[in-house]
């Protein structure tokens, strides 16, 4: 990472721009403005969200931030720099673990972020603790592969338009060697997946683009007897 920028500001936020290289197959270079702040984590549960909203959310890799964080993006970085939906890495500030989740409203308490608890568990985060939230630009998605734990999942009518409705609502970005929970509301089952590859790069975002989907055998498949 070459840094070309680096502006110093209070309250521990930092402006940057990051010239980044991912080494894939093909070589993509992206510049990243960068925009972080420390905020406490709690899970949806603990948000003023009713039961609905939370059962929802904590089926998403979506997060919530504060009001200030979007003046403060489009104060330091600027409107016209910004590309909606917003992409976060949410990282535990004692083990440097980090996950990339996309923004889903401003509208938590001043200093708070909400967090779906299946993240706040992969990244070993308790409610209350402090975290570091850090904007980034992510390159769109040409290709994931998928391993559901259920073969139920793939022999459903039509496994693809389910993936395509839910994980564009509540996935826009994926990364390998995650597992995803899609909450099938129309016949009231969910399902985890993993997310086995993706390309260009290991994280991806996969709304507003073209993503070829491979499914790899489901975890419970169990060869037929000859």
């Amino acid at each position: 990472i070459n840094v070309l920028i680096s502006v110093k500001l209070i309250y521990l936020r930092t402006l940057c721009i990051y010239k980044t290289l991912i080494n894939t197959s093909c070589q993509i270079y992206i510049y990243i403005m960068s925009y972080s702040v420390n905020l406490q984590c709690f899970s949806y549960s603990c948000s003023d969200l009713n039961p609905d909203q939370i059962a929802n959310m904590n089926c998403t890799n979506k997060i919530r931030l504060p009001p200030s964080v979007l003046k403060h993006l489009m104060e330091d970085v600027g409107e016209k720099s910004l590309e909606f939906p917003l992409f976060f890495s949410v990282k535990n500030t004692q083990t440097m673990y980090s996950n990339t989740c996309a923004v889903h409203e401003f509208s938590s308490s001043e200093g708070i972020c909400n967090i779906p608890f299946h993240i706040m568990q992969d990244l070993s985060i308790n409610e209350g603790d402090n975290i570091e939230i850090q904007l980034v630009c992510l390159v769109n998605g040409s290709f994931i592969k998928l391993r559901p734990h259920k073969t139920k999942f793939i022999d459903l009518t039509n496994p693809k338009a389910v993936l395509e409705k839910y994980m564009s609502l509540d996935y826009p970005v994926v990364t390998k060697g995650h597992t995803i929970l899609i909450n099938y509301k129309d016949i009231g089952e969910q399902f985890y997946i993993d997310i086995v590859d993706c390309e260009p790069a290991d994280t991806i975002k996969i709304i507003n683009t073209d993503v070829n989907v491979d499914f790899d055998t489901p975890l419970d498949y169990v060869e037929p007897p000859k």
